[in-house]
């Protein structure tokens, strides 16, 4: 993993967009569009699985519409980074970004309807590739919108990426992946159930 300096790491971390009891996640200063997420070294055991786990879908060539793009990760004195797409509204495109949980409170049926064609695509998509994710549930998701139209536009999973087994099987193979998913896909059916209620 690259190293930097914490002198030199405050040289482009921006302003806080949001925080958890592990990490937070700032804007880059430098670079439009892209967002850092931060853990400190002692709390850094799900920044470090997700970095492995962007590493394991660029070697093999893993790619989806439906996570963030990864720009690289690094760390400093005390700090595990991510650098990664930052899912937000773009004014300039006319498009809006909301966690899942959040939208679906203001969203019409058509919207509804829209949004639940993308969680199947996105399951699909997730069976096709065994792209796995430990922690799915509508917090972790984020939905973009059209600003004008409110034709929604993409589905993005932008937090649990990866396998929290001590012997990832279901990252490796696709039968254990498969399980793996479709249990994490029943529970998340039923975290969406109750948002929505």
């Amino acid at each position: 993993m690259l190293t930097t300096t914490n002198e030199e790491f405050r040289k482009i971390r921006g302003r806080v967009i949001s925080s958890g009891a592990e990490r937070e996640c700032v804007r880059h200063k430098s670079k439009p569009g892209v967002c850092l997420k931060i853990s400190r070294k002692e709390k850094a055991k799900e920044t470090r699985r997700e970095i492995a786990y962007y590493r394991f879908l660029e070697k093999h060539k893993i790619f989806s519409k439906f996570i963030p793009v990864f720009y690289g990760a690094y760390e400093t004195e005390d700090l595990v980074i991510i650098e990664q797409e930052l899912i937000e509204d773009n004014p300039d495109l006319g498009v809006c970004g909301r966690r899942v949980e959040e939208f679906i409170g203001q969203a019409t049926e058509a919207q509804i309807e829209q949004l639940e064609n993308l969680f199947e695509l996105l399951y699909n998509e997730m069976v096709k590739k065994n792209i796995v994710i430990s922690d799915m549930h509508p917090g972790n998701m984020m939905v973009y919108y059209d600003a004008s139209s409110g034709e929604l536009q993409r589905l993005v999973v932008v937090d649990g990426l990866g396998s929290p087994e001590a012997i990832p099987l279901p990252k490796y193979f696709s039968f254990f992946g498969r399980k793996k998913i479709a249990r994490q896909w029943e529970k998340f059916k039923k975290n969406y159930q109750a948002t929505w209620k």
